[in-house]
């Protein structure tokens, strides 16, 4: 299969390429396809960290299965068939060609994905960037009790009505936000007593830096948990939502990046 300047190699060859498997012809278009195209080359570098950040998140698992002497991309494909073994077309040869394994693989492929890429931005952005500005969103609450925030219908903000989310948007200069990229966040979760009000939102994005919206709505279920058994004062988790959420994260979570499992982590609705 010969390449045109417009089209790019599949993940597929990708890896075969990462893991010294790929035909030393398709090798040579590969390194002459590199030399020009900036998406390749960029992806085959995601795969690369992604493998490893795979082989690191199921190491426990996979140690004494699997030769130490296979390279990652072996790993890989042994996890894909170790997710595959019961299902149909386990004995199809070739990792690739069994649909089954490839698709088991794609949530955790995913995952390492994320977390890697936690990795990259975590030494380029400060965690306060991440924070709202004081002085647009103090954070803002109702009178609940904790009775009240633990029923099991408990108010978790739906969606922002689109004029105040624009709002918002204007409010930290934010023109033409690109759908599903932002959360018009609640400061303080109206799940914990806070107020549907334009000094608790934000918009919070879901793909640029580490501390991602995603992360928050993670940290917002788990104080909830914390605070329906007893084991968090409902006002003090209010305080350390609108003071410092990440702070709050690391504290309760005993971390100091998100954790892997939060990465992807979705409870509300993404503004579009």
């Amino acid at each position: 299969m010969s390449m045109t300047r417009d089209s790019h190699f599949p993940d597929e060859e990708l890896v075969r390429a990462i893991d010294g498997e790929l035909a030393e012809t398709r090798v040579r278009e590969l390194d002459r396809h590199l030399a020009h195209c900036w998406r390749c080359k960029v992806r085959r570098e995601e795969l690369e960290s992604a493998i490893a950040g795979f082989v690191q998140l199921q190491q426990s698992e996979l140690d004494h299965r699997i030769p130490p002497h296979q390279g990652p991309a072996a790993r890989l494909r042994a996890q894909m068939a170790l997710e595959a073994h019961s299902a149909p077309g386990k004995g199809a040869p070739g990792w690739i060609r069994n649909r089954y394994a490839a698709r088991a693989a794609f949530p955790a492929l995913a995952l390492a994905l994320a977390a890697m890429g936690l990795l990259w931005t975590y030494t380029r952005q400060s965690p306060e960037s991440s924070l709202p500005d004081a002085r647009l969103t103090p954070g803002a609450i109702r009178f609940v009790s904790r009775e009240q925030a633990c029923v099991a219908a408990a108010p978790d903000g739906g969606p922002v009505p689109a004029e105040m989310a624009e709002q918002v948007f204007r409010r930290y200069g934010i023109r033409q936000p690109r759908p599903r990229a932002y959360e018009v966040d609640y400061l303080i979760t109206p799940a914990l007593g806070g107020a549907e009000d334009m000094s608790n939102l934000w918009p919070q994005p879901y793909t640029e830096g580490v501390w991602t919206a995603h992360v928050k709505d993670a940290l917002e279920d788990y104080m909830r948990t914390l605070v329906c058994e007893g084991k968090l004062d409902l006002a003090t988790a209010q305080q350390e939502l609108a003071g410092n959420w990440i702070a709050a994260y690391r504290k309760y979570f005993h971390t100091s990046l998100p954790l892997p499992a939060h990465v992807l982590f979705l409870k509300d609705k993404p503004w579009e």
